[in-house]
């Protein structure tokens, strides 16, 4: 066994033994450093160093009752996770929460910041004391995602676990004001890009939309429950690449990519039936099956002029309106 397996196993020993204490004291046995240094076949001094480390690394609200001769939890809820193994996935999860940054409006985060931030504790304190090197070596470029409430996300949350009907007002992008009146239930949370939608049924329109959860502006649990439709078709991540919304119809997409976006494109998977086709002259058309023509328009857009669409018309059209648009907008500022 080489240095590095010794080193692994060790660690996980040390966590093992961290675990097994947690249990013993959460499990309100109220062993003490004799006991417990009994039942793992350590010294009590190796005991007294774990209890150090709890306390210290850990926030483990540890506690000694005279009394009953034995450690307990102040707080009777706390437990230790055990995701703690060794260093490497410490480092992995202090990672992790700086990934999970780009979340910091939306309130999931609060919860997955208290869960994660053990890593940081730990691993500035063990294996990296210069925290300015994690900082700045390691780096997230964050996108700009809208905020909401707590009082939002909970309800939310509360109405899908129940599945219970929610009654709110929303403001969409194409609305004057703010509507009211909405009984929706809520099917599935979908998050794009940073930006959370949820799907939701509406029992007297008979359909299932798509609602922005920072375009919510009050919400509240309703009295009725229902049951989730057996042939509802769930969001998955391979068909919502370009965005969240879907056109009624699935239709065969193809686009010519030119220059530099050719690298770009042909780099990722975009779908799974997706066929990339080489031209002469050094660009690509790629082909594939969606019904997210309004986001890949979107899309195309916004590769400027190393993309054009070719297949269907739906999308052609959609395209040609939309930079025809823009040249109106520039011949008029010219003006």
């Amino acid at each position: 066994m080489d240095q590095k397996e010794k080193k692994s196993r060790s660690q996980n020993v040390h966590y093992w033994r961290l675990l097994t204490i947690d249990s013993e004291i959460s499990n309100g046995n109220y062993p003490n450093s004799r006991i417990l240094s009994e039942k793992l076949e350590v010294s009590i001094a190796t005991i007294k160093r774990d209890i150090a480390y709890m306390k210290d690394m850990l926030n483990a609200p540890i506690l000694y009752e005279n009394s009953k001769n034995g450690y307990y939890y102040e707080d009777k809820t706390f437990r230790l996770p055990a995701i703690f193994t060794n260093e490497e996935e410490l480092f992995s999860g202090a990672i992790a929460l700086k990934l999970l940054a780009q979340y910091k409006g939306v309130p999931i985060y609060r919860h997955l910041e208290s869960i994660f931030s053990n890593f940081y504790k730990v691993l500035f304190k063990s294996k990296i004391k210069d925290r300015s090197w994690f900082e700045k070596r390691i780096l997230f470029i964050q996108e700009s995602t809208p905020e909401f409430s707590n009082v939002i996300w909970d309800t939310l949350i509360t109405a899908m676990i129940e599945n219970r009907y929610i009654e709110f007002s929303y403001k969409g992008p194409w609305m004057d004001g703010s509507r009211t009146g909405y009984h929706i239930a809520p099917y599935q949370l979908v998050c794009k890009a940073g930006t959370w939608y949820f799907a939701g049924y509406s029992n007297r329109k008979n359909v299932v939309s798509l609602y922005a959860l920072h375009r919510v502006l009050s919400i509240k649990l309703a009295d009725d429950y229902f049951e989730m439709d057996e042939n509802y078709k769930y969001f998955i991540s391979t068909d919502k690449v370009f965005g969240v919304y879907s056109f009624n119809e699935v239709l065969q997409c193809r686009i010519q990519f030119f220059n530099e976006t050719v690298a770009y494109i042909s780099e990722r998977q975009w779908a799974d039936d997706q066929v990339i086709e080489h031209q002469e002259d050094g660009s690509i058309i790629i082909s594939f099956s969606t019904g997210q023509i309004y986001e890949i328009v979107r899309f195309i857009l916004s590769q400027g002029s190393n993309a054009m669409p070719l297949e269907p018309t739906e999308l052609v059209d959609e395209w040609r309106n939309q930079v025809k648009t823009m040249y109106e907008n520039i011949i008029s500022k010219d003006k």
